[in-house]
């Protein structure tokens, strides 16, 4: 019965989390609504820092679902944003020509990517495959477009 409820509600928390990722790009000072953001600890750390690391060069899309979000952060680098909002925790990673929306969710004991999506500014096409190689070519130190 849990379990039901926890699938029947997860499309829900994916489209409130979406709309919420969306307004982040907002100015905060022209009086839209303030958002709290999670805190990271000082040094950095996740607690799921032990968990083994994501193998096999450059993920691409196909990989990020299951990936840990110690795999997440080995591979990607930090995130632009990160937001716990229970059950999920959202993690938002912002290039000039896209943004990649990672939706993780514990499961089997552990935390890990469920879902993602990607965004271009104002509308504008991009592939997954195009964002994520311009989210790797920045945590890499290669010119992103």
């Amino acid at each position: 019965m849990m379990a039901a409820m926890k699938t029947m509600l997860r499309p829900l928390v994916l489209l409130s989390a979406l709309a919420l990722a969306a307004c982040q790009g907002a100015n905060q000072s022209t009086g839209g609504p303030a958002v709290s953001r999670w805190s990271v600890p000082e040094d950095g750390a996740t607690e799921t820092a032990a968990l083994p690391r994501f193998k096999g060069g450059r993920p691409g899309p196909d990989n990020l679902r299951g990936m840990t979000l110690a795999q997440v952060e080995d591979s990607l680098g930090k995130p632009s944003f990160r937001r716990k909002d229970p059950p999920a925790e959202i993690w938002q990673y912002r290039v000039k020509v896209c943004t990649l929306d990672l939706f993780l969710y514990e499961e089997k004991g552990g935390v890990v990517v469920t879902h993602y999506a990607v965004r271009a500014p104002q509308g504008g096409g991009i592939t997954d495959k195009g964002c994520l190689d311009e989210v790797l070519d920045r945590k890499d130190g290669l010119p992103t477009s």
